[in-house]
């Protein structure tokens, strides 16, 4: 039995926002090579939406290159973050500080990330993108981030007709190697690279991006690796101060209070899913970077590796109405959170992490070594998609797992609801 506190909801100081601003807010960072422990760059992204929680990773393979990406489920026109089969990643977070009036045409954030998959190999081939849509306009109103097979990170601030680039190699630009951004753009609001407190009183988002440089610049953190952006960044719940919730995946050694408001921090009530891109350095087969898809809310997921080099998308990541994965995401998440929408209830997560963590930890060391094991092959797409299959199958199992367990003490308490989430659980024997 574990010992709780009384019931307290940790109330968050969120930043005035308007509705249009909250319905997709997301968290993101570019890091380049020389802030990695391996010397490859990483992407991340937490995707905040009240659109839909629905997603599913889809392959892109009619434009000029071939790609994979995280979409809402049975939306195919626009992509929300993916990679390439040169090893190009984009994804993005919105702001509406780059908004301008009247009306425009053009392509959208997803429409012009799926645009960018299709066609950019680079960096530089997506800033001649946004240099030649500038003239001929877009509706984007975004930070995009992007990452390449040559080692190049950056972060575009992308209006409708002008952008401004960060280049995360830059060490002028980004002393640590590391650009973060939530939902504000620093250019039109004259601001630095890097703005301090001061200068993000009245920001929305402002926390969020505070706790994500905090995450990224830890002490502990000299250079950053895979494993820790997917366990502690893309989880991270903070209290008021900005600092880890006692209890959580970055304060291990406290009690987790009874409940939790999650509006304002990483992992929160809008997000549906999260990536983070794992590239190569210059030299290495681009076919190895990897798409690390968590669908679902980070807290009540697994990260799962995906390659646009593998001959298929396992199926518990695809579907029409949502991928079954996320959809048992969904579920854990549905019934361990109060009628006020973005409070949680802490009592399952212990249980809830105790089974997921040491799964996905597994899964992460076993894909660090296949893909130094594969530097040199000429296998690469056959053991990636044995992987694939394989890693994804296991995270389903131990996620259904966790969903039946859930579902079972549900039955035994006639108070707590049991929502019919049967169209979610995968028959196919690649996942029993």
């Amino acid at each position: 039995m574990i010992t709780r506190i009384p019931y307290v909801i940790l109330l968050f100081i969120s930043s005035v926002a308007v509705a249009g601003e909250s319905a997709h807010a997301c968290t993101t960072a570019v890091i380049s090579g020389r802030a990695t422990v391996d010397g490859r760059p990483l992407l991340w992204k937490n995707r905040d939406t009240r659109v839909t929680r629905h997603n599913e990773v889809i392959r892109l393979a009619g434009g000029e290159l071939e790609a994979i990406a995280v979409v809402n489920a049975g939306k195919k026109d626009a992509v929300w973050m993916g990679v390439n089969e040169a090893g190009f990643c984009i994804e993005n977070s919105l702001t509406r500080d780059l908004a301008t009036s009247g009306k425009k045409s053009g392509p959208g954030n997803g429409g012009l990330m799926k645009l960018a998959l299709e066609t950019c190999k680079t960096v530089g081939d997506f800033r001649v993108l946004l240099e030649k849509t500038d003239k001929t306009g877009r509706r984007t109103i975004a930070n995009f981030g992007v990452i390449d097979a040559q080692g190049g990170a950056a972060l575009f601030e992308t209006g409708p007709k002008k952008h401004v680039m960060f280049d995360a190699n830059d060490p002028e630009v980004a002393p640590d190697g590391i650009v973060v951004r939530s939902n504000f753009s620093t250019a039109i609001r004259g601001l630095p690279a890097e703005p301090d407190t001061a200068q993000l009183t009245d920001v929305f988002s402002q926390g969020r991006y505070r706790r994500a440089c905090t995450l990224l610049n830890s002490p502990d953190q000299s250079k950053i690796d895979i494993g820790y952006v997917l366990r502690a960044c893309t989880r991270d719940l903070m209290d008021t101060n900005l600092e880890a919730i006692p209890g959580s995946i970055n304060a291990n050694a406290g009690v987790l209070p009874e409940c939790i408001v999650t509006s304002d921090t990483i992992s929160r009530a809008i997000t549906v899913s999260a990536t983070v891109f794992h590239g190569v350095r210059a030299g290495e087969d681009p076919r190895l970077t990897t798409m690390w898809t968590m669908l679902g809310e980070p807290i009540f997921t697994l990260a799962v590796p995906c390659w646009v080099a593998s001959e298929e998308i396992s199926p518990e990541l695809a579907g029409d109405r949502g991928a079954p994965l996320g959809e048992l995401s969904n579920s854990l998440r549905d019934w361990n959170y109060l009628p006020e929408e973005e409070v949680v209830r802490s009592e399952a997560l212990e249980e809830v992490w105790a089974e997921l963590m040491p799964v996905e930890e597994r899964i992460i060391t076993d894909t660090l070594q296949l893909r130094e094991t594969l530097a040199d092959s000429t296998a690469i797409e056959t053991e990636l998609t044995r992987y694939h299959r394989a890693s994804v199958s296991k995270a389903y199992r131990t996620l259904r797992k966790v969903f039946l367990n859930a579902k079972s003490e549900a039955l035994a308490n006639p108070g707590s609801p049991i929502p019919d989430f049967s169209d979610s659980l995968v028959t196919s024997s690649a996942a029993n």
